[in-house]
């Protein structure tokens, strides 16, 4: 009988381990899933700097176009 409860009394605890372990394991996943979402996000966010300094770059390069347009008397619109 004693054979019995000692096997019974493992098993349990055998469960409790491995759904111990599955827990802790899904909140690592949990976590890291987390993580790559805020790095997608500030990916893009970099994504979008780049793009507006460009476009502010091409802005500021069509303006002194057109200045040197009207100094040499040649406007283009």
């Amino acid at each position: 009988m004693k054979d019995w409860s000692k096997f019974i009394i493992s098993i349990i605890t055998a469960g409790g381990g491995i759904g111990g372990s599955w827990y802790s394991m899904e909140d690592r996943v949990t976590k890291l899933e987390e993580q790559l979402a805020q790095q997608d996000k500030m990916k893009i966010i970099q994504m979008e700097i780049t793009q507006m300094r460009r476009d502010e770059e091409l802005a500021e390069l069509k303006f002194k176009m057109r200045l040197d347009s009207l100094s040499r008397g040649k406007w283009i619109p």
